[in-house]
């Protein structure tokens, strides 16, 4: 521990008193938290500082990225360390240019990484693997980690890291000729990049489908993808996407025979990569593309230019992966310059390296070299050996060409029948779809309907019930008042004519025998008869009129009650039918009575006017008073539903109003067809 702390201190020390730039301030502050912190936060940190250097910077402080993980092994983070090893492996492969060192990395970390439960790290750790691989041409091994790396971004619901896995698994299908599934690869990873919106890697996918059409000699469809990537890679200002555009531009011009194209691209590229994050990752390819472009037009002084300009860097630009490039342009030098016997020294040596590899056109380019040389030397018989290798790989390679050029065509065609395919059916699912929805709309709305109709039938059912009810109840409500007047009639008329008529001759009979006990008690009861029969039917009504007999009911209160009266009742008599007034009568006899048995009142009046063809009664006390729609729904307010009945028979209105406290007014209006 104290080890890994002293080397913070000392690499803080030299990035303070180094470089002042904005990247390494910014990984001094970090450093300097590190220093102060422990374990968990002193990890995150770490980790920070090495995702820092690994996104922003060119690489050359790897040194922390590999403390990260050694701290983070120690901690026991296996999460963390997987993730950092990746990073570790994509500066071998990427900025450093050895796959071998990054393939080393992988499989020595491969066992431990298979702890983890960190299906992300996982995921990035087998891309960055599955790399080196590629670098290195070992493409079984390669597709398979890139497989795994799938799988593992899958678990991790990592779109970025599946569209990564799928981009980079048909680069390679690509390089072994599986053109078709490496095409649908790359469709499915630009979909899933569009759908994360994910520019950069949206443009990586447009380069792997440029470089696959270059492959199979689709120039114009690899020029048209390339062109729509260099509008977005120019936007997002992506300098290591700008150089692949222009570099396998010059490749295609080259192919096609247009060397000044070809050395236009060229130095695009050049001038992108010196703006890129590892301008010296392009450096030798980039000037060795330019000297043998300018040694294929005899510009040998040019071309020697950019010799000295790759051998300022010997270490850096002419060993590993950059032997292959520079003696490319050697051998293309010499060749321009006549100096066949060393042509043909770097000649067979490039071809050796080549022949390492799986890229034929290349070995092709490299056996047609061979030919020329040996031509020149007047060698025929080896500049014909070396011409026969050029034509039969020539020959393979354009079968291979015209096969995939066949497959790509039947692709499309496939992939746009299927396309049509998927449109039909998407048209008749759309026009199914619509057909339902209508379906289930004249359904929903049907049921709504007849729900609706069932409904209104039921209603206006249950209101006519109901009427009928009412109109019933009316009715038999009538008729029963009606009975009533009748049977009253008739019980008063029989009292009458019958009892009463015995009474008077038992107070004669009473008189005449001188018994006064006898007199006196037929007397009283025949005043109490009488006083029954008037309650049973007013006789004043029929022998005096309507008008007199309210004025006499009236006055009866007045004269029988502690209720003071004041009236003005007008002569009403030849306004109103018998019935009518009977039942005006009536009501006025009820409201009188509650008013004595129930309102308390001290005072009232009784007004009976004739007005607007209209005969109106209006009585007002000014006692205790009632809530009026209360009294109303009591079953014991017969009363009340009484006056109302008889309101209806004799069709007029009926007004009460009352409240607690405040007396009590009842209009009558009776209508008259005077």
């Amino acid at each position: 521990m104290k080890k890994t702390i002293l080397f913070f201190v000392l690499l803080l020390c030299t990035i303070v008193s180094g470089q002042e730039d904005d990247s390494e301030k910014e990984i001094a502050t970090l450093l300097l938290k590190i220093e102060q912190s422990h374990k968990g936060e002193k990890l995150q940190l770490m980790d920070s500082l090495s995702n820092y250097i690994s996104s922003n910077t060119n690489f050359e402080n790897d040194s922390i990225v590999k403390a990260t993980v050694q701290y983070a092994l120690e901690i026991d983070s296996i999460g963390i360390a997987t993730w950092q090893t990746a990073n570790l492996i994509f500066f071998q492969n990427n900025i450093k240019g050895n796959p071998e060192k990054g393939k080393q990395l992988f499989l020595d970390f491969l066992e431990t990484s298979e702890k983890t439960k960190d299906y992300t790290a996982l995921a990035k750790f087998y891309i960055e693997g599955g790399d080196s691989f590629f670098f290195l041409e070992d493409y079984d091994n390669s597709i398979g980690y890139y497989d795994l790396a799938e799988t593992n971004a899958v678990k991790a619901k990592d779109d970025r890291f599946v569209g990564l896995a799928k981009l980079y698994k048909a680069a390679t299908l690509s390089n072994w000729g599986d053109f078709s599934e490496s095409s649908r690869l790359l469709q499915e990873a630009r979909k899933i990049f569009q759908k994360t919106n994910d520019t950069f890697n949206i443009i990586s996918s447009r380069n792997s489908l440029s470089v696959l059409y270059s492959q199979n000699n689709f120039f114009k469809e690899a020029k048209a993808e390339r062109d729509e990537a260099i509008v977005l890679a120019k936007k997002i200002k992506s300098e290591g996407h700008l150089v692949s555009f222009y570099y396998n531009a010059a490749t295609d011009a080259g192919k096609q025979g247009n060397n000044e194209e070809q050395i236009k691209e060229l130095k695009l590229a050049l001038d992108a990569s010196k703006k890129s994050r590892s301008p010296e990752y392009y450096e030798a390819m980039l000037l060795a593309g330019l000297s043998i472009a300018y040694s294929k037009i005899d510009s040998v002084s040019v071309a020697e230019s950019y010799i000295k300009e790759i051998e300022k860097s010997p270490e850096q630009n002419t060993q590993g992966k950059n032997k292959e490039p520079y003696l490319d342009a050697l051998k293309h030098l010499a060749f321009a310059k006549k100096d066949y016997a060393n042509a043909l020294i770097y000649g067979k040596e490039h071809l050796s390296i080549k022949k390492e590899g799986s890229h034929f056109e290349e070995i092709q380019r490299g056996e047609k070299f061979l030919a020329d040389v040996y031509e020149a030397l007047g060698n025929n018989t080896l500049a014909y050996a070396h011409f026969k290798n050029y034509e039969a790989l020539k020959d393979s390679i354009g079968n291979v060409q015209k096969v995939r050029g066949l497959s790509y065509y039947q692709t499309l065609y496939e992939t746009e029948k299927r396309d049509a395919k998927i449109q039909a059916q998407q048209r008749d699912i759309a026009l199914l779809d619509a057909q339902n929805k209508i379906k289930n709309q004249l359904i929903l709305f049907g049921g709504i309907g007849m729900l609706a109709f069932f409904a209104v039938v039921v209603l206006a059912r249950s209101r006519n019930a109901a009427r009928k009810r009412q109109k019933l109840q009316e009715d038999f409500s009538q008729d029963l008042i009606k009975a009533q007047e009748e049977e009253r009639t008739r019980v008063a008329r029989e009292l009458h004519d019958s009892v009463g008529q015995k009474l008077m001759l038992l107070t004669k009979q009473a008189k005449r025998f001188g018994d006064f006990e006898i007199d006196c008690l037929a007397g009283n009861t025949l005043e109490e008869l009488r006083s029954i029969s008037r309650g049973l039917h007013p006789i004043t009504l029929e022998k005096l009129g309507i008008t007199e007999a309210i004025i006499s009911m009236v006055n009866e209160v007045d004269a029988n009650t502690n209720i003071f009266f004041t009236n003005e009742i007008e002569n009403i008599d030849d306004l109103l039918s018998k019935e009518t007034s009977l039942h005006l009568y009536r009501i006025l006899q009820e409201v009188l009575n509650n008013m004595v048995k129930h309102a308390e009142a001290k005072s009232a009046s009784v007004t009976i006017e004739y007005r607007n063809n209209a005969v109106e009664a209006i009585i007002v006390d000014n006692g205790k008073g009632f809530e009026y729609s209360e009294k109303l729904k009591l079953a014991t307010s017969l009363g009340m539903k009484t006056l109302m009945e008889r309101a209806k028979i004799i069709k007029s209105s009926l007004d009460i109003r009352s409240k607690n406290n405040q007396g009590t007014t009842i209009q009558l209006i009776i209508p008259t067809f005077k």
